[in-house]
């Protein structure tokens, strides 16, 4: 048995040592095969030009489980120079799944690309993998055949490197990208893949026609044969191609092919485009079939001319090189941090954009480190579509440049070159222009893209969330004034510039809105020490017609930067038009007499478009022929008479050569503007969408060079194909060419068809739709979109853009029969319209009142509806601040009834909350503490949370201010000190910079004034006068200079005080308030009183006394007669009878409003003068009496100067004994408190003080 245990024991030992030397044994293994793995990295290739295929050490991969997973390799390795979220990567390959079920798919396809791909063991591995983020590992060990092409396709030069790069460019163009690839249900993806595969044709397309040319140049005809041969199987349409195709094989010998090769042409373009050879083609048949002599065409000149960009840029930048060096100056200064503004000028036509453009080609290329970035001017809705220019830039900057990349408007490299700037540009936003999200950059889309390019770390990152989550909670906030606006985005310009120099450029600033030009002129001030470039653009000619009658907006801040910067205007007029002519001209071989030249140029005078225009219609018409040596000659059937004599008559020919379902087509799309909508275009004329971007992207952009892709949207699921006229006078000449009934049935299917399109996005384009409707004469719709247009604009503090739009609508209702169905139309828009009045002018604007008043016309004329009980209550809104007291608390009274009768507990709120308010000014206190108690008991946080008073503040913060004022004069101070500690605490909660003002400037200055805490009075008028620097909100700043003065005379600092008080009541002035007018006019004799200058103190008293009379002001009308009373026995003891009658007074108002408070300071002065004149017992039962009243608030400076007095009174040594103990300081010199501020000592005796 023992044996039989020793045995198994030996056996299990035995095999115990196998498992250890075989797991020894397997370790071994795996660290050699590990080493040996990284000896020998393998290498991943992948070819999409052409089929999808790849390779893993030159085997095939071919366990890729669906399309999807090859799609997301190929858009991954593709776009491997940036991050990709994970929730864009699902939502671009699954776009109808649900969130979770797409990210869920996402990551079983990444589960299986790794392992196809070999991922896991690859050193470095192929794909960067994050929690969130996915990419493209550039650092590994793989090539990719697009980045190949590419690479080879810009590094070549003229030369003899030119052919072998081209050659081995277009050995790797195996075919069209990912041909024959779908995923099918993925919309984004494969627009995507179709912008691709057209970048990349083009660029094979071109790189064959050099390939051609050079080969042709050299002789060598049949090799460049197979080059033009290749172009026509990647472009049949290609008329330059099946030319140079009948021109070798002319040169070659094969005349009858070469004339074969027209009829192949001439089927080819009546099949698939419906039209017939260029007049070029057709007059190069004609030359072969005659026997001519054919000229090869330098190599040089070897660019398509189908990828050129538009006839302006094509030729723009001959004889343009001093206009070019000027901007070269420009750039240099500011980039030596001495940033300014330049202009470029020019009529329509002459190049400014093309010139621009050039430039900053030629700039981004010399300086790595410039970005630019530029907006456009709309010629039909620029006017009133606000900051449109500024917020394209801010937009592009900040990375939303996907639409414009994909429509082909700005390069790769540009691109590129734009999201690498997007995190600083984000972080600058985020610290300098925290207001601008969501106002020109949407939140929720700049979000997404920050996830995707910026690593989550990164600190600002939350503060970017918490700021798209709150102008989401505020999307109608109109708190933003309009100069915080316009520092906010130069800070963030600013702030981008000292990391990245900035070219911004500002195009056709002739249309520009008026918040443009003054935002321009506002960052113009302030480029010193920048380095930022600015480039405007603008037609001389529109700007001197002035605008509305009156002065254009530009010419005087042009002007005034004149002034600044000198000599900053680049005047295209002014360059050689003869130049330019001959400059043109000799950009191809020619034999043009200097007579031909002299004529063109008189007929042109050097105009660039209308040259361009003219010499191509020559050239169609045959009017210009090339000779047996392929040069320009004179035809035999040129006529000068005969051709156009104005630019437009050269448009007009040359449009008059398209197929007539083009020029309609091009007709609706001059009805939407010089920017359209292909899809826009396809319903308005009933056409299939593909076969119009065919169209207008394949003959009309290449050949006919008409119009030109911008950009690629994705709205609510559907794609929208943006276009440009290449000129504006393309689009001008279309559209004048329709007669106001084609234009107004044009107008209306464009109109339905764009809010068809942009669905529950038309908040977008209201601007649009307000003027498509307007020309189609359907005024209601019109004045619905020029009222949504105008509330647009006040939430971008855009105010005269509003005011135009509101005012527009009411001009346009007015020309309709006077319905109720347009009196409500019209009631909507006055109440609109009172907003942007008071922003512009003032809270007492007479226009306000005009438009409030024409709202109660309205209503009278309606009937009972929901708009009266707003207008009732803008009414009192208007008349309440210009202390129309009466009339103010009548319609508060209106505004209760009707609330009652509505039983709507918001509007009941509002109503108490009004009649407070008014009843607090009248002087009834009592009342008015009712009410504004009813007011808050009737606020609902969950339901009410939104609600505002007119004027802009958030209602409970409004009742909850007053309120501490009504405590305070009841005599209830520690209360009031409560209520004014809610009031600011509830402004900052809901983080409303405009009700946090008013919570400062009424609850927390004024009642901690009255209190007597100077030190937190100051310091809150110190918090308001910084809201005012950061928000703009000019009627805080006259609050916080009133506050400010007032403490600083209570410290002792007269002068400074009293300067800062008389600021502050001229402020309030100025912005129209009157109301509490009597209260500062109190605060500025007090201070008087203090300083001893009697005389100013008594006028003060005495205008703000002749207020009381006039408004029914009487708040602070006790303290009037109190103050009056102590000026006059300032004056000497002549005038104590007169000074006790106004005590006495002052004592009578208080009691009969119930002001203990009120009553106190005048009693305690009353006793005061009794004291000194003997009548210490009578005295002392008064303030006995009244002081005894009290039941807190004994800490606060009235309270503790009347028991001073109280005890000085009871016990009469108390003053002399106080004095003893008290400090000892020079004579006139104030005692100083522990923050170094001059205070008041209490040790003198009270009726001194």
């Amino acid at each position: 048995m023992a044996g039989t245990w020793r045995e198994r024991g030996e056996n299990v030992a035995g095999t115990l040592r196998l498992a250890i030397f075989l797991r020894i044994l397997y370790n071994v293994n795996v660290v050699v095969l590990s080493l040996l793995g990284e000896m020998t990295m393998a290498h991943l290739s992948l070819y999409l030009l052409g089929t999808f295929q790849v390779t893993l050490d030159d085997k095939p991969v071919t366990s890729f489980k669906s399309n999807k997973v090859r799609a997301l390799l190929a858009y991954l390795a593709v776009e491997a120079n940036r991050l990709h979220r994970r929730e864009t990567l699902a939502g671009l390959l699954w776009p109808k799944w649900p969130d979770r079920d797409a990210l869920s798919n996402l990551r079983y396809a990444l589960y299986d690309l790794r392992r196809a791909i070999g991922d896991h063991t690859a050193k470095p591995p192929f794909l960067k993998i994050t929690r969130d983020t996915l990419q493209f590992n550039t650092a590994s060990d793989y090539s990719l055949d697009v980045t190949a092409f590419e690479q080879r396709i810009t590094s070549q030069r003229i030369g003899e490197s030119a052919i072998s790069s081209l050659q081995s460019a277009i050995s790797l163009y195996r075919g069209p990208f990912l041909e024959g690839f779908s995923i099918g249900d993925s919309p984004a993806f494969e627009e995507w893949v179709l912008f691709e595969r057209e970048r990349l044709e083009r660029q094979a397309l071109d790189a064959l026609h050099r390939l051609a040319a050079i080969h042709e140049q050299c002789g060598e005809y049949e090799q460049a044969q197979r080059y033009v041969r290749r172009q026509l199987e990647l472009e049949p349409w290609q008329e330059e191609a099946h030319q140079q195709l009948m021109r070798l094989l002319a040169l070659s010998g094969q005349r009858s092919a070469a004339l074969a090769q027209y009829e192949v042409c001439r089927r080819l373009l009546a099949e698939g485009l419906g039209i017939e050879p260029a007049r070029g083609t057709t007059a190069l048949y004609e030359q072969i079939k005659a026997g001519s002599r054919l000229q090869v065409p330098d190599s040089r000149l070897g660019v398509r001319l189908s990828t050129l960009q538009p006839a302006t840029q094509l030729t723009s930048f001959v004889a343009r090189e001093q206009e070019l060096m000027r901007l070269d100056g420009f750039l240099e200064t500011a980039l030596a941090g001495q940033g300014q503004v330049v202009f470029v000028t020019g009529d329509a036509g002459s190049g400014k954009t093309a010139l621009v453009d050039e430039f900053i080609r030629r700039s981004m290329e010399t300086h790595g480190d410039v970005v630019a970035a530029g907006g456009n001017c709309n010629a039909h809705t620029g006017i009133g579509d606000p900051y449109l220019p500024f917020r394209e830039i801010v937009q592009l900057l900040t990375g939303d440049i996907e639409a414009k990349r994909a429509g082909g408007a700005i390069t790769r490299e540009h691109a590129l070159r734009l999201w690498a700037v997007l995190p600083d540009a984000v972080q600058a936003l985020v610290d300098a222009g925290p207001n601008l999200i969501d106002l020109f950059v949407p939140g929720a889309a700049l979000v997404l893209r920050v996830e995707a390019f910026v690593p989550r770390g990164v600190i600002w990152r939350a503060r970017l969330d918490d700021l798209v989550q709150r102008a989401a909670l505020h999307p109608d906030s109109t708190d933003l004034q309009q100069v915080n606006l316009f520092e906010q985005i130069t800070r963030v310009l600013q702030s981008l510039a000292r990391q990245h120099p900035l070219i911004l450029v500002l195009d056709d600033l002739q249309w520009a809105d008026t918040g443009s030009i003054s935002l321009l002129f506002h960052l113009g001030r302030r480029l010193a020490g920048s380095r930022i470039l600015v480039i405007g653009a603008y037609r001389p000619g529109e700007v001197a017609l002035g605008r509305g009658g009156e002065r254009h907006p530009l010419e005087h801040i042009i002007n005034e930067f004149q002034r600044d910067f000198g000599d900053i205007q680049v005047d295209l007029a002014q360059a050689d038009g003869r130049q330019f002519v001959e400059a043109f001209l000799d950009s191809e071989p020619n034999r043009l007499s200097a007579a031909f030249r002299e004529t063109l140029y008189r007929h042109t005078n050097g105009h660039p478009l209308f040259t361009v225009e003219l010499v191509r219609g020559l050239q169609e018409r045959g009017d210009l022929v090339r000779d047996k040596a392929g040069r320009w000659v004179e035809g035999p059937t040129l006529d000068w008479e005969r051709l156009p004599a104005r630019v437009e008559a050269a448009i007009a020919e040359h449009i008059g050569c398209l197929p007539a379902e083009w020029q309609e087509m091009l007709k609706i799309a001059s009805v939407e503007g010089e920017e359209f909508t292909a899809e826009i275009v396809a319903r308005v004329q009933g056409l299939d969408e593909e076969e119009v971007i065919r169209h207008l992207s394949g003959a009309l952009n290449k050949r006919y060079r008409m119009v030109v892709a911008q950009s690629l949207l994705r709205l609510t699921g559907r794609r929208l194909s943006r276009y440009r006229f290449r000129h504006y006078l393309f689009q001008k000449y279309l559209y004048n060419r329709l007669d106001e009934v084609e234009r107004a049935r044009l107008h209306e299917a464009v109109g339905n068809a764009l809010e068809t399109l942009y669905g529950e996005n038309k908040a977008e384009i209201v601007v649009q739709l307000a003027r498509h409707f307007e020309a189609a004469g359907m005024v209601n719709k019109a004045a619905d979109y020029l009222l949504q247009a105008g509330k647009r604009a006040v939430q971008m503090s855009a105010h005269k853009e509003a005011i135009a739009h509101y005012t527009r609508g009411i001009e346009l209702l007015r020309t309709q029969p006077d319905t109720p169905e347009r009196a409500r139309r019209e009631l909507a828009l006055q109440i609109a319209l009172g907003t942007p009045l008071q922003a512009l002018k003032s809270y007492g604007a007479p226009e306000r009142g005009r438009a409030y008043a024409r709202a109660r016309e309205l209503c009278q004329q309606i009937g009972q509806t929901p708009e009266v009980f707003q207008t009732l209550l803008l009414e009192w809104s208007f008349d309440m601040p210009r202390a129309k007291h009466r009339k103010a608390f009548d319609l508060a009274e209106q505004l209760f009834d009707l609330a009652r009768q509505m039983q709507d507990p918001a509007q009941l709120a509002l109503a108490h909350a009004a009649l407070g308010i008014s009843l607090l000014y009248l002087g009834e206190f009592t009342r008015s503490r009712l009410h504004l108690e009813q007011a808050l008991a009737g606020y609902d946080p969950q339901r009410h949370h939104s609600l505002v008073i007119p004027v802009g503040q958030d209602m409970k913060v409004t009742s909850l201010s007053y309120l501490s004022w009504i405590l305070w004069f009841l005599g209830y101070p520690d209360q009031a000190l409560r209520r004014a500690r809610e009031a600011i605490t509830l402004a900052r909660e809901l983080d409303h910079p405009y009700s946090l003002g008013f919570a400062l400037g009424i609850a927390g200055c004024v009642t901690h004034l009255r209190c007597g805490k100077y030190d937190v009075a100051l310091a809150e008028a110190e918090t308001l006068l910084r809201l005012w620097n950061e928000q703009g909100f000019a009627l805080y700043r006259a609050w916080g200079m009133c506050v400010k003065g007032r403490a600083l005379t209570e410290q002792g600092w007269m002068e400074e005080g009293i300067a800062n008080l008389r600021e502050g009541v001229a402020a309030c002035k100025s912005v129209g308030i009157i109301a509490s007018h009597t209260q500062q006019l109190a605060n500025f004799a007090e201070a008087c009183k203090n300083a001893g200058q009697i005389e100013e103190g008594l006028s003060a008293v005495a205008e703000a006394l002749a207020l009381v009379e006039e408004t029914g002001e009487r708040h602070f009308e006790a303290e009037l007669y109190l103050l009056r009373g102590e000026l006059m026995l300032m004056m000497g003891d002549d005038n104590q009878a007169e000074a006790e009658n106004c005590l006495r007074h002052a004592i009578e108002i208080a009691r009969r409003q119930q002001a203990k408070s009120w009553e106190l300071r005048a009693v305690t002065a009353l006793c005061c003068l009794w004291q000194k004149q003997g009548q210490r017992e009578k005295a002392r039962k008064l303030l006995a009496s009244t002081y005894g009243w009290f039941t807190e608030g004994f800490d606060t400076l009235d309270l503790r100067k009347a028991k001073t007095l109280l005890e000085e009174l009871t016990h009469p040594g108390t003053d002399r004994k106080r004095r003893h103990r008290g400090d000892e300081r020079v004579d006139g010199e104030p005692a100083v408190s522990s923050n170094g501020s001059p205070t008041v000592s209490l040790t003198t005796p009270a009726c001194e003080r």
